[in-house]
């Protein structure tokens, strides 16, 4: 890390190199010592009662989730528990939560200990499934901004809390180890976490140092079928079919290690010194199994340049929609193929804190990079039978869909394959953000505005991407084996795949199980090898899918605390204005000539971003908020640079917009919490958002090199609202005799309702990937050494986007969109205090093993069903 090589990050240096100074004039005034923070968390009640007393008391709308353990979140992935929170809605990757959506919205901002961090790639935010949850003291979500907060989420913020030493009063060491099971993949893996802190005297000045490392790996098995959009079938009846069915078995092994530290250092009163530092590491290797079957493509035609759909004998129909039916033709091809990816990212920042005489002053450097590597490689063989046909029954609990073979071992027999394609893809991602910010506040003699606050927040962030995308065709004359076609090299490494139980508990259906393909997919992470196996060359990145970003912001606040009376009630809250000025200049590439030539553009945008949060104290139990405020974020790197982003396989891409403005919305909020007892409340929301600009994107086709490929451009749309209801109670049940007092509940619903421009042109929908309902209901028991969690979260149906399909015999295609059904999930936690320092503790994920499935809206039939694992985990808990 080189500092000094920017004027900018010099002056930010000596900015905070001042703080050390600080000591000296904190001598001479007379402050009042600091209490140290203690943070003692002893299980489920006392970690509600914490979360509960952060949103009793901020000074805006915040809901919170506190560690029940050092190293315990209340789930074991932290984008899990964050959907415990009202209004948050999660996507899952192979069965764990991934990204985050506060009421709707993708935008959000992510901070660790106030201080932006993200995840190297062409979006801005961080991938939640990087960071190891047992590094986490807890996490806010803020729906409501204040001044001083980093801008950037339209959706919210979330703040994940990170333990410092000085949260302990003294010496700390816990650790956990833990035995996980996946029992789709049938694996079993190891995790473990260690923190070690303690804080010391020394001649009336405070040290503190402490290290928390987190280390897990688990296998997981996500089993797929998707069949296609539809098409009518060639007779003239007007009904539609599936075009074809994907099939896919997806083995998947992830590594996460994660590493925080942290030094204090309180020299003299008033003055506190940091230093912070952040690693998290994810690796993923992923092997899949796929078939493709269609009786649509075998029938191609070159006048009309698509495929149909031809019955063999008569079909059942329902709604103008085959259920039952066999088709002439059978196309089929199997698939090997591997996705590797590996993330790494790193923070460190050096700050401190001065108070004395009503003043505090406060200042931090921070650094943060992360880079981000992709490796996807694919081999395809081509399968043939004599007179095939193409079966659909789908009345089945598992729709059937499958090939009609002359022979049931076509699948599993050589001589009737043939080398087809080889696919390769490398992406390559780096991101760094250089930030200082530094806050001034003054509390005043006055009962009107008791406290001041100001302070400049810069950042300096560069983001890169490089990409390759390529197919060839790989049969070749050379090849002498039982697969027609393949190289000697290829040949040898084709086998039966050695799963035969797909989609297995998902009920009765008769579909493809077991077919040939790469035997050992490892073969495959050798690109050299693999290539000059296939008479290929590794190829090297594309200019033309390459791009540079550098954004600087600068950005002002000044806001004032406020407290007076209202109706005889007391009202607090707070009041600023934030202005962010955003410089960006970007770099890429274009083809044209058969040469590359070199682009560039740069924008300037200035945001006011105004904010008002109040808060009346009804009585001493009831609190109303309400908040209005402005909020602004920026589109995504690759939505900003006209750099392309191609698919050689689907021969499709994208390419951004330097034109395309940034999203803001103009919010209101209302909240009303009533507070029974220290781990007890009930509260209601509302809320309203006035979008200014989605981004919609409109397809069109372009010429690169000599593919015509279908490429998507976004741009600014309508404007959109969203505007929901919250409602929730959190609570044990104390009024019951003897051991039922350790019975509690936890319960809230969530309702949203959006327009924003829709997937399809002209059109105006709810937003993708946002249930218009979504809700949790937890039940808890918490009574001397036994803890029992039982949980279950609930989402409703989404737009998950838009699929292609023919709406005649022939060529033209027009666009439909593709629901997911709504889902609910089970999951459960017991635990059991055998000393007073070690816990042994077991959980379940998925506990009901629920598969989740989806469906085209144009017909409401059947598109995707997706089979995650079931885990178990057992793990033993020691507290120092």
């Amino acid at each position: 890390m080189y500092f000094t090589k920017q004027p900018g990050r010099r002056h930010a240096i000596a900015i905070a190199a001042a703080i050390c100074a600080m000591p000296a004039m904190a001598q001479t005034t007379e402050t009042t010592a600091a209490e140290p923070q203690q943070v003692v968390v002893t299980g489920m009640r006392a970690s509600l009662q914490k979360a509960q007393d952060l949103k009793k008391n901020a000074g805006q709308v915040v809901d919170s989730i506190v560690a029940d353990d050092i190293g315990k979140l209340p789930d074991s992935n932290v984008a899990e528990a964050l959907q415990r929170i009202t209004g948050v809605q999660i996507s899952r990757s192979r069965g764990e939560g991934d990204k985050v959506q506060i009421r709707g919205l993708s935008q959000t901002q992510t901070l660790v200990n106030g201080r932006s961090i993200f995840t190297a790639g062409k979006e801005r935010g961080l991938s939640f499934q990087d960071v190891p949850s047992e590094l986490l003291a807890g996490a806010d979500v803020y729906k409501s901004p204040t001044a001083e907060q980093v801008e950037g989420g339209i959706g919210g913020v979330i703040d994940l809390r990170m333990r410092r030493p000085f949260d302990f009063a003294g010496s700390k060491v816990a650790g956990t180890v833990k035995v996980t099971d996946a029992d789709y993949a049938d694996k079993r893996n190891g995790e473990g976490s260690i923190l070690v802190s303690n804080r010391w005297k020394v001649n009336g000045q405070e040290f503190g140092a402490l290290v928390s490392i987190a280390h897990q790996k688990r296998d997981y098995r996500s089993d797929m079928q998707e069949l296609d959009p539809p098409a009518q079938l060639a007779d003239g009846s007007g009904v539609y079919a599936p075009i074809g069915a994907w099939y896919s078995y997806e083995h998947g092994e992830r590594e996460r290690t994660g590493v925080n530290a942290s030094l204090q250092w309180r020299p003299t009163r008033g003055v506190e010194l940091y230093l912070d530092a952040n690693y998290t590491k994810l690796e993923t290797a992923t092997d899949t199994y796929g078939l493709y079957g269609t009786p649509y493509w075998p029938n191609w035609s070159a006048e009309t340049n698509a495929g149909a759909m031809w019955p063999r004998g008569s079909v059942a129909t329902e709604n103008g929609n085959v259920t039952k039916g066999t088709f002439y033709g059978a196309e089929v091809t199997t698939s090997g193929f591997i996705g590797d990816n590996d993330t790494k990212t790193r923070q460190l920042a050096l700050g401190g804190s001065w108070r004395a005489n009503g003043w505090t002053v406060k200042s931090e450097l921070g650094y943060t990079k992360s880079d981000y590597q992709r490796l996807y490689q694919e081999v395809r063989l081509g399968m043939g039978s004599t007179n095939p046909a193409f079966t659909y029954d789908l009345t089945t609990p598992l729709p059937s869909a499958y090939p009609e073979l002359a022979n049931p071992n076509d699948l599993v027999t050589p001589s009737q394959y043939w080398a087809s394609k080889a696919l390769y893809f490398r992406q390559k991602n780096d991101g760094r953000e250089t930030v200082w910010r530094g806050d001034v506040e003054r509390s005043l003699d006055s009962d009107l505005i008791p406290r001041i606050k100001a302070g400049v927040r810069l950042s300096d962030r560069k983001a890169g991407s490089s990409e390759i995308n390529t197919i060839h065709d790989i049969w070749n004359a050379a090849g002498t084996g039982a697969v027609g076609g393949a190289l000697p090299g290829l040949a040898s490494q084709i086998g039966t795949i050695p799963y035969s139980d797909l989609l297995h508990r998902e009920g009765a259906g008769t579909i493809p199980k077991q077919w040939l393909s790469i035997a050992n997919l490892d073969w495959l992470r050798d690109p050299q090898t693999v290539r000059s196996a296939l008479g290929l060359t590794v190829p090297g990145f594309d200019a033309a899918q390459t791009f540079d970003f550098k954004e600087k912001t600068q950005a002002l606040y000044g806001m004032a605390d406020f407290e007076s009376e209202l109706l005889g009630k007391t009202v607090t809250g707070n009041f600023g204005v934030r202005y962010v000025r955003t410089k960006t200049e970007r770099q890429w590439q274009e083809l044209q000539s058969g040469g590359y030539v070199a682009r560039q553009a740069s924008t300037t945008d200035d945001d006011f971003l105004p904010s008002v949060n109040a808060r009346m104290e009804l009585t001493d139990k009831l609190i109303a908020r309400v908040a209005a405020s402005k909020v602004v974020t920026r589109p995504n790197f690759d939505q900003l640079t006209p750099s392309l982003s191609l698919d050689a396989n689907n021969r499709t891409g994208f390419v951004g917009n330097p034109d395309l403005q940034p999203l803001s919305a103009r919010q209101f909020d209302t909240t009303l919490e009533y507070y029974l007892s220290q781990s007890d409340y009930v509260f209601a929301a509302a809320f309203f958002k006035k979008v200014d600009g989605f981004i919609k994107n409109a397809t069109n086709s372009i010429q690169y090199g000599d593919t015509k490929y279908a490429v998507r451009t976004p741009s600014n749309g309508n404007d959109g609202t969203i505007k929901g209801l919250e409602i929730g109670y959190q609570g044990f049940f104390t009024s019951l005799p003897g051991m039922w007092k350790g019975l509690g509940l936890q319960a809230n619903f969530t309702y949203v309702d959006s327009k924003a421009p829709g997937p399809l042109g002209g059109q105006e929908t709810a937003l993708e990937n946002l249930s218009k309902q979504s809700a949790n209901i937890v039940g808890m028991y918490d009574w001397n050494d036994i803890a029992l969690r039982l949980a279950y979260n609930y989402r409703g149906k989404y737009l998950a986007g838009t699929e292609n399909y023919y709406v005649n015999n022939g060529a033209t295609m027009a666009q439909t969109t593709a629901w997911m059904n709504g889902y609910g999930l089970v999951d459960a936690y017991a635990s059991y205090q055998l000393t007073k320092n070690l816990k042994v503790a077991f959980e379940v994920s998925n506990l009901t093993r629920k598969s989740r499935s989806s469906y085209y809206g144009v017909t409401g039939t059947q598109f995707g069903r997706y089979a995650d694992d079931r885990r178990f985990g057992l793990s033993l808990q020691a507290n120092l």
